[in-house]
């Protein structure tokens, strides 16, 4: 059976490595339960108005390609940069 085209796909990116996803999950609130110690204790910082309550997309998979250009969706649906900060041993995303 032949492999169907996504009209989507870039041609420069056919393993969709640097693809836009869905990465709310991956982020979590610094008083969120396990942010400091626990299950979330490696994961991204996010500081935002609606912590990890709005949608939140960035490009990379995670693997290949890091993960960058991250944006959190507001309530009327309008996106606003996340500036990664490194501090010490994890990355501190600011909403603007």
């Amino acid at each position: 059976m032949p492999a169907i085209a996504s009209a989507d796909t870039d041609p420069n990116d056919p393993y969709g490595f640097n693809a836009v996803r869905d990465r709310t999950d991956y982020f979590v609130a610094p008083l969120a339960p396990g942010a400091l110690f626990g299950d979330k204790a490696t994961s991204p910082i996010i500081i935002s108005p609606f912590g990890t309550s709005q949608k939140i997309e960035c490009r990379g998979d995670g693997h290949y390609v890091q993960i960058h250009d991250c944006v959190q969706y507001d309530l009327a649906g309008n996106p606003h940069n996340l500036a990664p900060v490194g501090m010490f041993f994890r990355t501190v995303y600011f909403y603007s």
